[in-house]
């Protein structure tokens, strides 16, 4: 159950952060508050899963993607004079990509979900990171720097398929110790 309530807070934050980024005035203002609250879900979520894994990560990705939702409803001005503030948005980016990044190693060490897709995510921050800092020091507008943030959306939407369609596989918690290869349950 946690993986599809996660896997649909991913697809929603995504969908409404695209129809944001592709429209102006009030609807923009309302698909940032709908991707802040789906945001701000995510974290807490997904928690009580990542702490057995990592407590001190796990309680730094609550933190890293509340801090997130925190600069992006800062972002908007009450809805009934809706403005953007490119500068508190795209620094929302910042603690997103550290909020993948703490996600993804956690992810990437307990199993919960294939490794390619863990990698592939600690990969993506970093050019979506890059992209996100040269928009912050207007050398790139957000409409160039768009390609640069196109292979972690997908990695996101793929995470969310997986979450929604598979799950998350039942790796045990580094405190249980099993025989075989780390991460594995032996079934006898």
């Amino acid at each position: 159950m946690t993986a599809r309530v996660v896997g649909s807070l991913f697809i929603t934050a995504t969908a409404a952060g695209v129809v944001s980024a592709a429209t102006q005035g009030t609807t923009r203002g309302v698909m940032v508050f709908v991707m802040a609250v789906a945001i701000a879900f995510i974290a807490p979520t997904l928690f009580p899963v990542l702490k057995a894994h990592g407590e001190g990560l796990a309680m730094g990705y609550v933190v890293a993607r509340t801090l997130e939702v925190v600069f992006l409803m800062s972002a908007i001005a009450p809805l009934a004079h809706v403005h953007i503030d490119e500068v508190w948005g795209h620094a929302s980016a910042v603690y997103f990509c550290v909020s993948v990044a703490l996600l993804n190693v956690l992810l990437f060490r307990s199993k919960l979900v294939p490794r390619w897709i863990s990698v592939w995510a600690l990969v993506a921050v970093v050019p979506y990171l890059a992209g996100a800092v040269l928009v912050l020091l207007d050398v790139l507008a957000q409409t160039q720097a768009a390609v640069l943030f196109v292979p972690l959306a997908l990695n996101e939407m793929v995470l969310a398929v997986w979450l929604l369609t598979r799950g998350l596989s039942a790796a045990p918690g580094p405190d249980v110790r099993e025989q075989g290869e780390p991460g594995l349950v032996e079934s006898h």
